[in-house]
């Protein structure tokens, strides 16, 4: 009888040894109290990443003040099938660096780009041609950029200058584009 006292005595201790190193709380069981109010268990917070968005570095070209040369600037462009047209809608937009100047009109749009036998035809709205945006040095520099631009890529070795989708003697009046035209390295200045 002794013995089960004892074994009695020491399993009560045993008992009240592990609830007291363990509160309820702790153990999941019952959610903490607030001012009288229960508060629900919270699930883990789970940071969320942004998508990542792909980009490749393009060279975009425009001119130099002086009117004599071509300077590329390199632009993160989102990859795909519109990537030259996207390339030459930021040359549309003018040049990041204040050193530059841009070679065609704000206003022109780029109706589509497409690539042929390495040949690409590129089919610019008619603000493209629109009189007084410039003389024969700024002519010389629009169609060389749009021309290098596109050449940048490697599946194009010329390209083909459409106005509303109809080939045009000249942009400004000076500089033949009627043929498709090939890269201008010469007018390319480095940094």
């Amino acid at each position: 009888m002794k013995r089960r006292l004892i074994l009695l005595f020491f399993c009560c201790l045993l008992v009240v040894g592990l609830l007291s190193g363990c509160s309820p709380e702790q153990a999941g069981k019952i959610p903490p109290v607030t001012n009288g109010a229960t508060v629900p268990p919270q699930k883990p917070v789970v940071p969320v990443k942004p998508p990542v968005v792909e980009t490749v570095p393009v060279k975009v070209y425009f001119g130099t003040h002086n009117a004599r040369y071509l300077v590329a600037e390199v632009y993160q462009l989102k990859p795909g099938p519109q990537l030259m047209q996207q390339a030459l809608e930021t040359m549309a937009n003018g040049p990041r660096s204040s050193d530059l100047v841009a070679v065609i009109p704000k206003a022109t749009k780029v109706k589509s780009v497409v690539v042929r036998d390495r040949m690409a035809i590129v089919d610019f709205s008619s603000e493209l041609v629109k009189r007084g945006f410039g003389g024969s040095a700024t002519e010389i520099l629009a169609v060389a950029a749009i021309v290098n631009t596109l050449t940048e890529f490697p599946e194009v070795e010329r390209v083909q200058i459409l106005v509303e989708g109809k080939k045009v003697d000249t942009l400004f009046g000076h500089i033949d584009v009627y043929d498709p035209l090939s890269r201008s390295p010469g007018i390319i200045k480095n940094k």
